[in-house]
């Protein structure tokens, strides 16, 4: 009966994201091998990085960090994965300044020891997405800037969606059952 409590003290979750002592553990990990694939957990970064993706992170200098670019870091035993949306002053002393997509305000200025990587890639569903490929990193400067007035158009997109998902998933159901039914009949759409 102990030995059960105890197991459950240790898997203890912290903010519903991860368990107690991952964020050092995934720190040490990268360190370590220079790249680390996690499995993402939270909806901060909604609806360009989903629950579930998996991300590849490679370790990268605080130098090497875009406006746009989706970094891993570290804030006390928090493990964050979200974009920069701000990079000022010169390149020797940047200043950057992350935010989930999600979010309405950003995360405040990201210290050189917090950062520990950079996301280069995704995979959802069977699919790579390649952030290094150049229409990914317009989209994410793109998203970058749109993402510093989330507080403005996200509550507004996200009631759109969700007030128009039964007709988008009846939309999806109508096609998927017109192709399957012209793919039989052998008659192309």
């Amino acid at each position: 009966m102990q030995a059960t409590a105890n197991r459950r003290e240790e898997t203890k979750r912290i903010g519903g994201e991860r368990r107690a002592g991952d964020g050092p553990r995934i720190a040490e990990a990268l360190k370590r091998r220079g790249r680390i694939a996690l499995r993402v957990q939270g909806t901060s970064m909604l609806p360009w990085v989903r629950p579930h993706d998996i991300a590849l992170i490679r370790q990268t200098p605080m130098e090497n960090v875009r406006c746009g670019d989706v970094v891993l870091f570290r804030r006390e035993n928090d493990l964050f994965v979200h974009r920069i949306v701000k990079k000022q002053g010169s390149l020797e002393a940047a200043r950057l300044l992350s935010k989930g997509d999600a979010h309405p305000t950003t995360d405040g200025i990201l210290e050189e020891q917090e950062l520990l990587g950079r996301v280069v890639r995704i995979y959802r569903n069977g699919r790579r997405i390649d952030l290094d490929a150049p229409g990914q990193l317009a989209l994410g400067l793109f998203i970058s800037q749109l993402s510093l007035h989330s507080r403005f158009w996200y509550p507004a997109a996200r009631f759109v969606a969700i007030a128009t998902r039964p007709a988008r998933r009846w939309l999806h159901a109508f096609h998927v059952f017109r192709r399957a039914g012209s793919l039989k009949s052998g008659i192309p759409l």
